[in-house]
């Protein structure tokens, strides 16, 4: 009989919300021994889940936050790290659902999201692992530049901190210092071998999160749990706003996450998500700034990485301004010969 590995994560930004209550509680009534590590006291922890102060792992400040997303998910990406080097636990994200035990008897646990890509949601890597030392090694430079990278972004990277400008961690594409960084240090040192499959926590990929809280979409889930399924991935920073805005605050009646809340005896209403805050300037939709930002994204000397950094937008926001520029100039400028005047 395999002892089950002890579970640990991370929690910052005060009361845990009836999601984060589910996947923690899963954990427990599946018997394992899972800590939730925190800054500052949190009055809701679920039953059977051990409180740890997160200072013993890795300090609080400064309290690393992306800057274009204020998430302090860069802050966990290292946090993570820390506790693989200084204990045996397994790291989980606070939206990984436990569905089966998590019964490895090996010291590396972890999967492939997507093919090429290997997501840190659940990340056990041994204290010795070449991984997690080049992870430690290679992020004690705030500003290093990824070698993962496409040689332009290296290069754009690599003026501006000839410049006296160099980017911060923070300030870097998202998930720079999470999945990317992993999934090239286990590559490079040949841990990657040890990858469980796509199904055995990411079942439901993030495109298809929403079939999760949709009862009709339950056989199709059903069918993409397999018998190496043992975590189920909720993509929180997208689902959660889904289900706050849209769905009065839980998922609907009978779907996959609703029977999960009944069988670990959740309540959404005691515990609800709290409405995402919201930018503090309404820049986003003023004219002139999509202008802006649309004619220079078509310049050949600024990249949307650039652009995301100094403006503090989505990419997909850049691509939408750049689009409406080269359709609205396209239209300006039809040749008179072109079918389009006949």
């Amino acid at each position: 009989m395999v002892t089950l590995p002890e579970i640990a994560t991370l929690w910052i930004g005060g009361q845990l919300s009836w999601l984060e209550q589910l996947c923690l509680k899963s954990f427990a009534d599946a018997g394992h021994r899972i800590t939730l590590y925190s800054y500052s006291p949190i009055d809701n922890i679920p039953p059977g889940v051990i409180a740890g102060d997160a200072e013993d792992i890795y300090p609080g400040t400064p309290l690393l936050r992306h800057a274009r997303t204020g998430s302090p998910a860069i802050h966990a990406d290292m946090w993570r790290l820390h506790l693989l080097a200084k204990t045996d636990a397994i790291w989980v994200d606070a939206d990984m659902y436990c569905y089966r035990p998590f019964d490895f008897d090996k010291p590396h646990v972890f999967g492939w999201e997507k093919p090429g890509l290997v997501c840190n949601a659940v990340l056990g890597l041994p204290r010795n692992s070449p991984t997690l030392l080049g992870l430690l090694d290679f992020f004690k430079d705030e500003y290093a530049i990824a070698p993962w990278l496409k040689p332009a972004q290296r290069e754009e990277l690599q003026r501006e901190k000839d410049a006296g400008t160099p980017v911060h961690m923070t300030a870097q594409n998202w998930g720079f210092t999470g999945p990317a960084s992993v999934t090239h240090f286990l590559m490079q040192t040949g841990e990657i071998e040890h990858a469980e499959p796509v199904e055995a926590f990411y079942p439901v990929g993030f495109p298809d999160r929403n079939k999760m809280i949709i009862s009709r979409h339950n056989d199709w889930v059903d069918a993409h749990i397999t018998p190496q399924t043992r975590g189920v991935h909720f993509w929180a920073r997208r689902m959660k706003p889904r289900l706050e805005e849209k769905e009065n605050n839980s998922p609907r009646r009978g779907s996959f996450m609703d029977t999960l809340l009944k069988k670990h005896e959740i309540n959404p209403a005691a515990a609800q998500i709290p409405a995402k805050k919201k930018p503090q300037d309404d820049k986003l939709d003023l004219p002139e700034f999509k202008a802006m930002i649309g004619l220079a994204a078509l310049k050949d000397d600024t990249s949307i990485d650039k652009l995301c950094r100094e403006h503090l937008v989505e990419k997909q926001f850049v691509k939408r301004c750049r689009d409406t520029i080269a359709e609205r100039a396209a239209t300006l400028f039809v040749s008179p010969d072109s079918p389009e005047n006949h």
